[in-house]
């Protein structure tokens, strides 16, 4: 075996060590719902969660349509990163026949730096305190009572009560959020709404 042969042997196998190594390293879970009113079910909703070392994200895709005096079509994107327990940064964005809107809450050195503006709301008030959780994280990990979350889509704080053992609520914005979970396990969410509640249900495996 030549010299050339042998350092094309080493380089090969330290790349594929790498790549293993890194694939080891990082996990991803998905879990399905279906968006429900009134017993009709209107639309779907992918959660997403990966970890890769101390990094935690999560990702909510949901597409909703149904017919409301007219057509109504909502895409929403929903996401958290977190570093070492930490959320740093959120993001969501919508987009509607009401309009496009986008909200971003990042860490900056000793404070929450957000603009959010989503329909008929905007905020700009930074959060002085570092804060561990946020309502996407809740489809993946029961919370505790009195944990405190930042809403990815208003740019504010929340905190978790438990209503009961595996039903926790919590206030965005004025609209209660209640979680319910079996096991540990979250199997459906009521959103309180002016309109109508919806619910978002965990699909069967």
């Amino acid at each position: 075996m030549t010299l050339k042969h042998l350092f094309s042997l080493i380089y090969l196998f330290l790349l594929l060590a790498i790549s293993s190594n890194s694939y080891a390293q990082e996990q991803s879970i998905t879990q399905g719902y279906d968006i429900v009113v009134a017993g009709f079910r209107i639309g779907d909703m992918t959660a997403q969660k990966k970890v890769n070392g101390t990094q935690k994200s999560y990702e909510i895709n949901s597409l909703v349509e149904f017919w409301f005096f007219g057509k109504v079509h909502v895409e929403f994107i929903q996401s958290a990163d977190y570093e070492n327990g930490q959320l740093m940064e959120a993001y969501t964005h919508s987009i509607s026949n009401r309009g496009d809107f986008e909200t971003f809450v990042n860490w900056e050195t000793d404070h929450y730096e957000v603009n959010a503006n989503t329909y008929k709301f905007e905020n700009k008030e930074p959060i002085n305190q570092k804060v561990y959780s946020s309502p996407a994280t809740l489809y993946f990990e029961e919370p505790k009572d009195g944990d405190v979350l930042i809403s990815e889509n208003f740019g504010m704080l929340t905190q978790v009560v438990e209503e009961e053992p595996g039903v926790y609520a919590i206030d965005v914005n004025g609209n209660t959020n209640t979680f319910y979970y079996e096991n540990g396990v979250l199997q459906k969410v009521v959103l309180e709404n002016s309109i109508k509640n919806y619910v978002i249900r965990r699909k069967d495996d």
